[in-house]
């Protein structure tokens, strides 16, 4: 069944690479890409039920948050965990591939908080088809909060580039967009009218070509709103498929002992297309705690230390929580009871405009560092 599905992919990409891109054939390629979105979308269908719903190798989450390292074999995964996670775990170090057979969790502490790191299997070219047990690989890397990029220096003093082009296409293929956000798209299924199309600013599409790549998605009325400028035609299949996974990336070049020609960091960060990346030696523990650092950083993690009412605050322990989190989370996250019976709160730190200002409202963002005070209802 998959290797059928492949085989058409396969035709309509050779399709796609053929047809010169202008308005004209501009139909025939929202068409050939509707036709491989789809395809692939049955794919990753079968790669869920086949690894329990998504779940990869079913590592179960601990901590407040998950960062999967993923990369090909050999580039260090399993040395990096072990010195991140400073002997709480035991990942497998040989100089032989595929050394590391599961997904091995370990606990990273840093800045107050327990971030945990998986190692998984080296992946291989063709993981999204299942080559390798890639399925499970990628099933894990849906569940991450994280993904962690290895590639490293080859025994010629050069980084791999080559290596991570292969790898984010392979999580693209899977439904993984990486540094990317869901295009803010609003559409309203109805049983007449055919498709009608709306927009807010500068669109890449037209009335044609939204309505001829809706029908091909399934959609023969609905009312379609783009509520941001120039929504690309993929981001649109995206959003319709509705199970693609948004997340962070973040690339780790190892093996800089081998290093032999000086790249600068300017090379490096067009090389990568964004500063998200560290150099280090796992080898001669070079500037591992510099990339604790940046993962809680990526992870865009805040600390929230707690005052209850008419006491000192607790600076040891602090709830640990998302940017762009508000009162009304912090108040989920300590008990549902604490939000129903909420009458205000009293802050002190970077969100607060004054020491102990008040805030009845449950919408008020919190920063990192803020001490928090909830009073609720007796």
């Amino acid at each position: 069944m998959s290797e059928k599905i492949e085989e058409k992919i396969r035709e309509y990409e050779e399709r796609l690479a053929r047809t010169q891109k202008n308005k004209a054939t501009q139909k025939s390629i929202n068409y050939t890409r509707a036709q491989i979105a789809k395809l692939r979308n049955q794919l990753i269908t079968i790669a869920s039920k086949k690894t329990g719903g998504g779940s990869g190798y079913n590592v179960k989450k601990h901590g407040d948050a998950q960062v999967a390292f993923i990369g090909f074999p050999s580039v260090g995964k399993s040395s990096l965990l072990n010195l991140l996670t400073r002997g709480n775990t035991e990942s497998k170090v040989a100089s032989y591939e595929f050394t590391t057979v599961s997904a091995i969790p370990g606990m990273m502490d840093i800045e107050s908080a327990n971030i945990q790191l998986v190692d998984l299997p080296g992946i291989i070219l063709g993981a999204a088809s299942g080559k390798g047990r890639g399925r499970e690989i990628l099933g894990c890397v849906r569940s991450a909060d994280l993904v962690l990029i290895l590639i490293c220096f080859n025994y010629e003093g050069m980084i791999n580039f080559e290596d991570l082009n292969f790898i984010r296409n392979e999580l693209h293929n899977a439904g993984i967009r990486l540094n990317q956000k869901k295009a803010r798209i609003v559409i309203k299924k109805r049983t007449r009218g055919g498709i009608g199309f709306s927009y807010n600013g500068d669109q890449i599409m037209d009335q044609d070509e939204v309505k001829g790549l809706m029908n091909e998605l399934g959609y023969s009325n609905a009312s379609v709103y783009f509520s941001e400028p120039m929504i690309t035609p993929d981001q649109l299949i995206d959003f319709v498929m509705g199970n693609r996974i948004y997340t962070k990336e973040f690339v780790v070049i190892n093996k800089q002992d081998l290093a032999r020609k000086k790249l600068t960091n300017e090379d490096i960060t067009q090389a990568i297309g964004h500063d998200g990346w560290v150099k280090i030696s796992a080898l001669n523990k070079e500037n591992i705690d510099d990339l604790r650092h940046r993962i809680f950083q990526e992870l865009d993690l805040i600390r929230i230390y707690l005052k209850p009412p008419q006491q000192e605050a607790d600076m040891d322990d602090p709830i640990i929580m998302k940017k762009g989190d508000d009162i009304e989370r912090l108040c989920l996250k300590l008990h549902k009871n604490i939000l129903a019976n909420y009458r205000y709160t009293l802050i002190w730190g970077p969100s607060a405009k004054h020491p102990g200002q008040k805030f009845i409202n449950r919408d008020h963002v919190l920063l990192d560092g803020d001490v928090v005070s909830i009073y609720v209802k007796r």
